[in-house]
């Protein structure tokens, strides 16, 4: 499928897009559920902002994840039922549930809740801002999905762009779309790295959990793609030790499976770099857009 350049807003248009997000399957009929770790289920988080009273769905695509993803199940998970969600899910861990419901921090908050929902339940998190290009069940082959426990994707390379707002790691993976299977050893790494993390900055602050301030540099460290692509780095080394950092993924330009897990090339969940950084969109099974993030949260705000 092409590149999509500007979000489809109209009905008409919506449910032409979903239709042919449907029906788009080169990969072959679908392998039946008892096969595949990663379970058929795509979850979506909303905090509403305090000045808030409603979602705004002129800005999201919760419509068009449905609708791309026939025999999938869909969960949007807001503020009360997430906390009913962790209370009920980690018993055995009364630390987890007593840091997710003193967080403060939407950004943070919301991090650290995707990665409990992939740890208990498995499945596709995306955020709301983002757009399918491709169905999810076209995102592997089928030979490869019964191996597969673990998708992520770049969200940067530096071998495709030095801007001056990119991070100085050779590549940084993205935290916007992950896809797993429950249990992960690489989703439980980062919920234990985001509380150690939160505890240390407030140890150093000298107060609680919920009174942290943080800096736009400490939400990317403890909960963002700074301290993501350290746990991810962390798990692909173990499986794979001629693995020595992020420097080993400049310049991805195909899936990369490692272990039970699949790194996508910075373009499959970074639509907009195939028009905004100079790649010419082919169409082949090698550089292919599955997502489009379109980057409208407003996190550095919040404190």
């Amino acid at each position: 499928m092409g590149f999509v350049h500007s979000p489809v807003r109209s009905r008409a248009g919506r449910i032409l897009l979903a239709t042919l997000l449907a029906l788009i399957t080169t990969n072959g009929p679908r392998p039946p559920a008892s096969s595949i770790p990663i379970p058929r289920h795509i979850w979506q988080i909303f905090f509403a902002p305090p000045e808030a009273h409603a979602l705004n769905r002129n800005f999201i695509f919760t419509s068009d994840w449905i609708s791309s993803a026939p025999g999938y199940s869909y969960s949007l998970i807001e503020a009360p039922a997430a906390a009913a969600f962790v209370d009920a899910s980690f018993p055995s861990r009364p630390e987890i549930a007593a840091t997710f419901h003193a967080l403060r921090n939407p950004a943070v908050k919301s991090d650290f809740l995707r990665y409990l929902l992939l740890l208990s339940r498995g499945g596709l998190y995306t955020d709301l801002d983002t757009q399918p290009l491709a169905p999810p069940e076209d995102w592997l082959p089928p030979h490869r999905r019964g191996a597969v426990r673990l998708i992520v994707g770049l969200e940067s390379d530096l071998a495709i762009d030095h801007g001056p707002n990119f991070p100085k790691e050779p590549v940084q993976f993205g935290q916007w779309t992950i896809a797993a299977a429950p249990g992960h050893p690489l989703l439980e790494r980062m919920v234990n790295r985001t509380m150690e993390a939160l505890r240390e900055i407030a140890a150093r602050q000298g107060v609680e959990i919920g009174n942290i301030t943080y800096t736009d540099k400490e939400v990317l460290d403890v909960s963002g793609p700074h301290g993501w692509s350290e746990a991810v780095i962390w798990y692909l080394k173990g499986v794979d030790p001629s693995i020595k950092g992020l420097g080993d993924f400049w310049g991805t330009e195909a899936p990369r499976y490692i272990g039970d897990a699949v790194v996508l090339p910075v373009e499959s969940f970074r639509a907009d770099y195939l028009c905004g950084l100079g790649l010419k969109w082919r169409l082949d099974s090698t550089r292919r857009c599955l997502v489009r993030h379109w980057f409208t949260g407003a996190w550095r705000t919040n404190t």
